[in-house]
């Protein structure tokens, strides 16, 4: 600024200099000189000013400097995720989509709602569905918390890791939890918490494949190339499992399919812990055949845990694997089975179909009011109120199942039909039996269930998915399971009976309510029959609401020892996926 001051007085001086030499009288001249005095006066004020100013910008300059350097405000934990780095290679932490980070996957599902029933029993810790589908001990109608009713509440970690080029190590860890008990998923501990129990009394409890493992939905590792497949090892979902939660309507939901919450028809070939499988080895590829998307699998289940003790001689009977009580005999363990998967993609078609064989598949049951079991060795009797075993009934499974889907415009159309065939098993199991799912041995075995003719039951289901809008889903479907007569002679003359009784007939006294007793067979022919329709809405991609109805109905043999045959149960929910 003071160079700038400077060259203006120079200038003026300059164009005085000029006006003097122009100058014609002695008037102008001295009028020229006081005005270069005047200048050079409001100069040397401009002078004094500037350097006093500067000295101020001196002061202030040098007492910021004496000053700290201000912090930077503070960030949040959730603010800096998105930044955070790994190793070398290792992409940012993803919090659009998947909690992905250094191809580590956190997920999980919660999911929980409330349900009416017509007829229905308490919830219990161990059991992850509500009183939706019709079952045997279901008593007077309820209100209340229907857990996981459109997802099972899941909680999981996976992981994909490039090992050689082309090729990946993968991993998968998942459990299954109660929401409304906070509780492991685990369906046989259900069972065992109602030992002895009278039968209109109890809470729910059905056998299934979550037995309260740490990791009870799936927990594997392997290799993985886009070209030749993935190869794993450990605890896995089955191809038929796999093959209802791609084909079913309802996508295996709890509160509105019976195939999803039973899991024995379709899932588990007819014997629910199938649709599970520890010690298994699963193998999947994917192959193109021009515009068609092939896929193939294959699975292999080694056999694993022990048979048990036989401990009564061998008989047509009884299928028993011989020694006494006294002096029990090992049985033969060969629980081994293999499935085999082929499916196809086509413009809007998809179609899978599964084909099966499962030695000694075990289903468990619980002991009735009032019953016992003897102890080996010693011969002691002793009740099964509080026992920490089950009953349980062996055979044989084969098992083909087809299923289909159909995408038009809005719409999805679907169909399945599977066919399970049981027989007695060629090695019978004894006391103590234990094959997975959650370690409960067996203390009441049957091995002579299909003793007079294989059991085929057979499951049909069509349904359709309507999107709404990209927000709104309607679904609507249909099921029906049908078993054959295959029961002896006398069985065949209870077929008329009532399914349930609290009193005499026939001449013998039964009480269904109180020990689950029918003058009816189980294997007379029979029938299950279930309508479900729902709504879901999606608020965000990972938050949706939803509400629906089911309504089934068992008749024949399948309703043999039911207190009621029929339940109608609407429920609402919401889930919160990530």
């Amino acid at each position: 600024m003071k160079s700038k001051l400077m060259a203006a007085v120079a200038a003026v001086a300059i164009m005085s200099a000029a006006g003097v030499a122009k100058a014609q009288t002695a008037d102008e001249v001295q009028a020229l000189k006081a005005q270069s005095a005047l200048l050079k006066k409001q100069n040397a004020a401009l002078e004094k000013r500037l350097s006093k100013i500067e000295k101020q910008q001196a002061k202030e300059q040098a007492e910021i400097a004496r000053q700290p350097a201000a912090r930077p405000a503070p960030s949040s934990f959730m603010a800096d995720l998105p930044s955070l780095k790994g190793p070398a290679g290792c992409a940012p932490l993803n919090l659009e989509g998947p909690l992905t980070f250094c191809g580590i996957t956190i997920f999980g599902t919660f999911d929980t709602g409330l349900s009416y029933a017509s007829h229905g029993a308490p919830n219990s810790g161990g059991f992850y569905a509500g009183d939706i589908l019709m079952q045997k001990f279901y008593n007077g109608s309820r209100f209340g918390m229907a857990p996981s009713g459109l997802s099972q509440t899941t909680l999981g970690v996976k992981g994909e890791e490039e090992i050689l080029p082309g090729w990946a190590g993968v991993f998968y860890a998942s459990t299954g939890i109660n929401p409304q008990s906070g509780q492991l998923a685990n369906a046989p501990g259900s069972q065992i918490s109602n030992n002895g129990t009278p039968f209109g009394g109890q809470s729910m409890n059905i056998d299934g494949t979550r037995g309260g493992q740490a990791f009870n939905d799936q927990l594997y590792v392997g290799v993985s190339n886009k070209t030749f497949g993935e190869l794993t090892f450990g605890r896995h979902k089955t191809f038929s499992n796999d093959l209802l939660s791609n084909y079913d309507p309802a996508g295996g939901a709890y509160d509105y399919s019976p195939i999803g919450y039973s899991g024995s028809p379709v899932a588990g070939l007819g014997e629910t812990d199938l649709g599970r499988e520890d010690e298994t080895l699963k193998y999947l590829v994917n192959f193109p055949l021009g515009q068609v998307a092939g896929h193939f699998g294959a699975m292999y289940k080694f056999a694993e845990g022990n048979a048990g003790l036989g401990t009564a001689a061998t008989t047509i009977a009884n299928n028993s694997c011989g020694g006494t009580v006294a002096a029990p005999l090992p049985c033969k363990l060969n629980d081994d089975g293999y499935q085999f998967d082929l499916g196809a993609k086509y413009a809007g078609f998809e179609l899978d179909g599964v084909i099966s064989h499962y030695n000694q598949a075990l289903t468990y049951g619980t002991f009735a009011y009032g019953s016992t079991y003897t102890l080996p060795f010693s011969g002691a009797v002793l009740p099964t109120l509080g026992a920490q075993g089950l009953s349980g009934t062996v055979a044989d499974l084969t098992s083909f199942m087809i299923a289909g889907k159909y995408t038009w415009n809005q719409f999805k159309f679907y169909a399945g039909y599977a066919n399970d065939r049981f027989s007695d098993p060629t090695d019978p199991m004894g006391f103590g039996a234990d094959t997975g799912t959650g370690d409960y041995p067996i203390y009441a075995v049957n091995n002579a269930a299909y003793l007079y003719g294989n059991k085929i039951l057979q499951t049909e289901w069509v349904g359709v998915k309507y999107a709404f809008n990209s927000q709104t889903d309607f679904t609507l479907a249909y099921y029906n399971e049908n078993q054959n007569f295959y029961g002896s002679a006398a069985n065949a003359a209870t077929c008329s009976a009532p399914q349930s009784m609290n009193g005499y007939y026939g001449g013998k006294l039964y009480q269904t309510a109180l020990t689950g007793a029918s003058p009816r067979s189980g294997a007379c022919a029979g029938s299950l029959n279930a309508i479900s329709g729902y709504v879901d809405y999606h608020f965000t991609k990972r938050f949706d609401a939803y509400a629906g109805m089911m309504w089934s109905e068992y008749n024949g043999g399948l309703a043999a020892g039911s207190i009621y045959n029929m339940n109608f149960a609407p429920s609402a929910g919401v889930r919160f996926t990530f």
